[in-house]
């Protein structure tokens, strides 16, 4: 907040002017205006932000950390979503001299959902009826944008083809030039994180910030600026097969070669942190220079001659890595030992219950590319165990809760909630079932488990949706154009205006689209229980977050660059009855009812 007053504040006249009504977008709250229109502040330099995946909205009004900064005048927010199963996304419509800028944005929605809503038509964009090429749009998104899995992701070919320019937030790597997509004829910048928040390839990218200079009829123009003073982080993996000299036993010999990799990375770091302070650095003692980032990455799986694999020894990562404290940043995570999974690992060897084995953790790392989230591995494994009358989801969303929320109560919350609606369902029973006979209890219980398990499997044929998205057409039918009231000139004031300039009656918003639709290597990471690929000392870790929604959901492109009024027909879903959020207790409330009868 201090640098935004600092930074935005000020008496210079903002020259931007407001074309459309602002309350269409900022409809959820009481000031329903740009901030540098209103009276009560002096804005030189107006922020528009959408909330992302840490900026959980909860309670009945859906409040977010961006609405606080909304309401004390500070940035103007737009683009929140209300309803994660029907999305309307209006542009606010800006002019500078000659130039017109659409600006969408959607803020973050849980992926899974998010990709349903999509898939069944259900997120609809409205466009100015203005010519072709008057406006450029541009449309700020908060999603996955590499697809985790078959539905945990925001394809590209889901929006629409009329904008022109994708700022994509939410991924931590920084890709500093814009990336055409050739389908749907517009580009994506991939801005990044500012900081490195986990130690992983992508964070070793440098970090920028950019400036984005639209003309009207010109290609627009990105100049990146870099961060200089973000922490210099280098990664660097070694296997260590391809040491002729090191063998398997010899633990020290192992430590020592390590170590004077680590030597190596550190120096390489702190030359690039003198080169990228310059000037600075002679106002500095060396001995002030900011710690880096090390990563080293040991692959100690030893060679596979068929026979008996010996992997090499190594030392307990965390004691090897606090040989450098107060010389790296992250003094308890410098190495992370990993080792490739062998054909010889067998978990039937080892009688461990096939529900949940080394086995199933060893194919999700896999199919992860050698990164294993909770979330994947519980949801893989809960929809394997079956549970009696626990729903999955619902276990699910509550370890993710636990994990990446740290909230300690959200897995007995639930399960206390769980319990006391099937109790009260089977108190209420009105004598379908009498308490002195357990076997009744108990086929109750293993009715509500199979009818259950047919509904899971059924579903999964019926609604599992395919990692590649076609681009069949879409069909549209035309609709009624509507006038569109001419704008004149924008004056640009000599000096800063104390009053809110008029209102233009008629904002030139007057037609819709509703977009509708009829190797990395096998591993194991080796670390001790405290450690962790987050910087613990100098970085707050950021973890992903879902967005609590209602249903999951997502969607189909349109056609090309269309201007005329159009309008795009829903796809029929099928009419399937609405369900609670926990299918198990629909399942034992019918079976209920069937007994009553």
């Amino acid at each position: 907040m201090k640098s935004l007053r600092m930074g935005c504040m000020g008496d210079k006249p903002c020259e931007l002017e407001l074309l459309s009504d602002p309350s269409q977008v900022f409809h959820y709250n009481d000031f329903t205006d740009v901030n540098y229109e209103d009276p009560n502040f002096n804005v030189a330099i107006p922020v528009f932000a959408i909330a992302g995946n840490h900026d959980d909205a909860t309670g009945e009004s859906l409040l977010c950390p961006m609405d606080l900064l909304q309401v004390s005048g500070l940035v103007n927010h737009f683009g929140k979503v209300l309803e994660a199963d029907k999305i309307t996304i209006r542009p606010l419509l800006f002019q500078k001299g000659i130039t017109k800028l659409a600006l969408y944005g959607m803020a973050s929605v849980r992926d899974e959902r998010l990709f349903r809503t999509f898939k069944e038509g259900n997120v609809t964009f409205e466009i100015p009826s203005i010519r072709e090429g008057e406006w450029f749009n541009l449309m700020c998104v908060h999603q996955n944008h590499t697809g985790h899995t078959n539905t945990a992701f925001l394809p590209e070919q889901f929006l629409p083809d009329f904008l022109d320019l994708v700022v994509w937030g939410h991924e931590h790597e920084c890709i500093p030039h814009l990336v055409h997509n050739p389908s749907k004829q517009f580009d994506v910048l991939q801005p990044g994180s500012s900081v490195a928040t986990s130690l992983c390839d992508a964070e070793a990218q440098s970090k920028n910030v950019f400036i984005l200079q639209i003309r009207h009829d010109q290609a627009p123009e990105l100049i990146p600026i870099p961060l200089n003073t973000v922490r210099t982080f280098l990664m660097r993996s070694v296997s260590l097969q391809d040491v002729n000299y090191l063998r398997p036993h010899d633990k020290e010999g192992i430590s020592k070669y390590l170590e004077n990799q680590v030597e190596e990375l550190i120096a390489e770091a702190n030359e690039a942190t003198k080169r990228k302070l310059g000037d600075a650095l002679d106002e500095m003692d060396e001995q002030q220079l900011p710690l880096p980032l090390i990563r080293l990455r040991v692959d100690y799986s030893g060679p596979d001659n068929d026979q008996t694999i010996i992997d090499y020894q190594v030392e307990n990562p965390r004691r090897f890595s606090n040989r450098f404290v107060g010389r790296v940043a992250n003094g308890n995570n410098v190495v992370q030992f990993y080792k490739r999974r062998g054909k010889h690992n067998s978990a039937s060897k080892r009688g461990i219950n096939s529900a949940v084995n080394d086995a199933d953790v060893e194919r999700i790392i896999n199919e992860r590319g050698g990164e294993l989230e909770v979330n994947t591995l519980v949801n893989d494994l809960l929809h394997k165990m079956q549970l009696s009358l626990l729903p999955e989801v619902g276990m699910n969303e509550a370890v993710k809760k636990f994990v990446d929320k740290d909230e300690k109560s959200a897995l007995k919350d639930f399960i206390d909630k769980e319990i006391e609606n099937e109790v009260d369902m089977l108190v209420t029973s009105g004598g379908g079932l009498h308490s002195d006979n357990p076997e009744q209890i108990k086929s109750l219980i293993r009715q509500v488990k199979r009818a259950n398990y047919t509904i899971d499997s059924s579903s999964s044929h019926n609604h599992e949706t395919p990692a590649t998205v076609p681009s069949a057409p879409l069909p549209y039918t035309e609709a009624e154009e509507l006038e569109v009231t001419p704008t004149p000139e924008p004056l640009i004031p000599s000096r800063k205006r104390k009053n809110p300039p008029k209102r233009k009656v008629s904002p030139p918003i007057s037609e819709s689209i509703a977009i509708s639709d009829n190797d990395e290597e096998n591993e194991i990471v080796l670390s001790d229980d405290d450690d962790d690929d987050d910087d613990d000392n100098d970085m707050d870790t950021q973890r992903q977050r879902t967005s609590k929604s209602n249903k999951p959901t997502a969607a189909k492109p349109s056609s090309r660059k269309t201007r005329q009024t159009t309008t795009v027909g829903k796809s029929s879903s099928g009419s399937k009855p609405k369900t609670t959020k926990t299918p198990k207790t629909d399942i034992l409330s019918s079976l209920l009812a069937r007994k009553r009868k």
